[in-house]
């Protein structure tokens, strides 16, 4: 449903009335935004009142904010010579607390603004009079029977998806990025919800996908920021219209919604991919026997998973430089040619002669690789060299030296050593452990027969033969060349340098502006050409 607008109206000349409605979840049909307004619309047209604007605040919880926390009420709380009368379809629409009733309460007093709601004490419209201490009275203890409700039935929707989530039940809530809920029967012969992974035949909406391909890219080495710039350019829906679309019923996408770096990062690191129950606190759904609970289809294998973690610590714990918002396009691979270590991109002006308008030099400014000089013989210049005539340089360089070739790419095979669940198992461990430190009762009980349980199964699991992973190197579809025309990122094309080894040694000038060919030397790992490799495999035969 489109927002409806908070825009201001001609002033009337009678009262001027502000709608404000207030949902914790869409898809609460009971009490829909249309019902609300149609309520309030109601209460303003007896009141003989003209409406100004709308303060709707969806999928806010009046437990979770305050009246000046939810956007669209703030923007008229913020602005009191603008209305003269609030109208909430009941008391629980404006608060759920207490402290923010009698927050709202002065806020009227000390403004002169009359608070309505259209359902109070038996059907009747209720109007606040912040004249007498006996209305205030009235008031909160309206707001403590709004608070006790909202206390009960959040209690009671906990303790429904706590037995919801120990069946292996989805409980409700937002629905994770690539899942959909639909109705499935379960072993013990009753119905109930499931998570199944997303498609659509739109490929830019089939979450399920977009979410694997995201592993993939992480599993072939490309960090966060790159994960969400492809996801970006792809313009794949993002999480937030992905629960949109699945609302009931639909809403609106969200045009101005965007993909951020600590999402997908959340995104990667979550074993809500496996298709486990996790909590709000991170921490994973567990059964009696310390296992993880399912809540839906797994969207990738468990070698996966542990494949994908161990992508994100050498992430975690890649050289700084990398990380660096002004690392250059060639650090660590230009050196200097006289101390052997790296050279670093500088700024520096060119003067072009003549005076600007206040009588200051004029020039343009030029980026150069230049060594810091500390490690020179005295008397030894610090060798300086244009940055761009190097980059063009090294672009050639590697594109004649590596362009040709395939691009290669290290898989691990897995053994029978059951190296998966052994790693989930003392995963496991590790996180009751820490959990049965912080319990005691009835709670440490449960955690310990648990952990017990895991501790258990993992012994048995290390006693059994074990067949080691082996890994391979296969050729991909890809040359260097393909790749590197494809990398846009300077810093992509950088780690590509440092994977077969660049390395770009700059040396004094021989002679006054000498180009960059002449001072630069440019170095690879070992490769074999494919030809050659061939002739020497047929002089080989021919030798036997």
């Amino acid at each position: 449903m489109a927002a409806i607008p908070r825009g201001r109206t001609p002033q009337p000349d009678g009262l001027r009335l502000v709608g404000a409605i207030r949902l914790s979840r869409y898809t609460d049909a009971s009490t829909s935004p249309e019902v609300q307004k149609d309520t309030v619309e109601r209460t303003g047209g007896r009141m003989g009142g003209a409406f100004v604007g709308w303060a709707q605040d969806i999928d806010v919880s009046a437990l979770k904010t305050t009246p000046w926390e939810r956007e669209e009420l703030a923007y008229w709380l913020d602005r009191p010579d603008e209305w003269d009368v609030m109208i909430w379809q009941r008391m629980d629409r404006a608060v759920r607390s207490m402290a923010d009733m009698a927050d709202l309460g002065r806020y009227a007093k000390q403004h002169g603004k009359r608070l309505v709601f259209a359902s109070g004490p038996g059907g009747d419209r209720l109007e606040l009079d912040f004249s007498s201490p006996m209305s205030e009275l009235i008031m909160l203890i309206l707001a403590f029977a709004a608070q006790l409700e909202g206390q009960t039935i959040m209690e009671r929707n906990q303790g429904a998806a706590a037995h919801l989530q120990s069946l292996g039940r989805w409980a409700g809530g937002i629905v994770p990025y690539g899942y959909v809920p639909g109705r499935r029967m379960f072993p013990d012969g009753n119905e109930g919800w499931w998570l199944y992974a997303h498609s659509d035949e739109d490929p830019l909406r089939s979450t399920a996908d977009i979410r694997r391909r995201m592993v993939a890219l992480a599993l072939a080495g490309r960090n966060y920021s790159e994960i969400t710039a492809w996801l970006t350019e792809l313009s794949a829906i993002t999480p937030k219209n992905h629960r949109a679309l699945l609302a009931t019923p639909p809403r609106d996408i969200d045009e101005e919604s965007r993909w951020q770096v600590t999402v997908v990062r959340e995104m990667l690191m979550s074993p809500t991919m496996r298709g486990y129950i996790v909590k709000k606190d991170g921490t994973t759904v567990r059964d009696e026997t310390g296992a993880p609970v399912l809540q839906g289809e797994r969207l990738i294998t468990d070698d996966d998973w542990h494949a994908l973690q161990e992508a994100l610590k050498a992430l975690t714990i890649a050289n700084p430089s990398e990380r660096r918002k002004d690392a250059h396009p060639l650090l660590g691979i230009v050196v200097c040619g006289v101390c052997d270590r790296n050279m670093y991109l500088n700024w520096y002006t060119e003067r072009l002669g003549g005076r600007g308008a206040k009588g200051r030099p004029t020039g343009v400014k030029k980026q150069v690789f230049r060594c810091q000089g500390k490690y020179h013989e005295p008397g030894v210049p610090t060798l300086t060299i244009h940055a761009e005539p190097v980059l063009q340089f090294v672009e050639e360089q590697f594109l004649a030296h590596m362009g040709p070739f395939r691009r290669t790419q290290t898989i691990r095979i897995p053994g029978s050593d059951n190296r998966a669940e052994i790693a989930d198992l003392e995963a496991d461990i590790e996180e009751l452990s820490t959990r049965l430190a912080q319990l005691r009762g009835r709670a440490a009980d449960v955690v310990m027969q648990q952990l017990q349980a895991r501790s258990d199964r993992l012994e048995e699991l290390e006693q059994q033969p074990v067949t080691p992973a082996r890994e391979e190197v296969v050729e991909l579809d890809t040359t260097w060349a393909d790749d590197w025309n494809e990398a846009t990122d300077p810093h992509r094309r950088r780690r590509m340098l440092v994977e077969c080894g660049a390395r770009v040694v700059v040396s004094p000038p021989p002679r006054w502006r000498a180009p960059a060919h002449e001072r630069c030397t440019f170095s690879v790992g070992t490769h074999v050409s494919p030809e050659q490799d061939a002739l020497d495999d047929v002089a080989y035969q021919e030798s036997l």
